[in-house]
């Protein structure tokens, strides 16, 4: 049950990262920048960049997370049939 837990509480945390990620352009309209960043105004390219990264990095998070709490619920699942089937077991005999 605690695997489920975990992956709830991930899943709002990370919904709410790549809605900051995705949405740092409206960050940057509302406290105007100034200054160049590789050649480009520091208003437009930062974020695109941390819109485009951003949400690669968060999705390469996300997938990993997702793949460890699904091995864990997994296993709780198998150990839950483990303990049913010696349940019956003991209560057959």
């Amino acid at each position: 049950m605690k695997a489920y837990k975990l992956e709830v509480r991930i899943t709002i945390l990370l919904t709410v990262l790549f809605l900051l990620a995705g949405n740092v352009a409206l960050i940057f309209s509302i406290f105007p920048v100034e200054g160049y960043l590789f050649g480009f105004p520091i208003m437009y390219i930062v974020p695109i960049l941390s819109g485009w990264f951003g949400i690669f990095i968060l999705t390469i998070v996300a997938s990993r997370l997702g793949n460890r709490i699904d091995e864990e619920i997994e296993r709780e699942n198998n150990y839950q049939k483990t303990l049913g089937k010696e349940r019956n077991s003991e209560e057959g005999a």
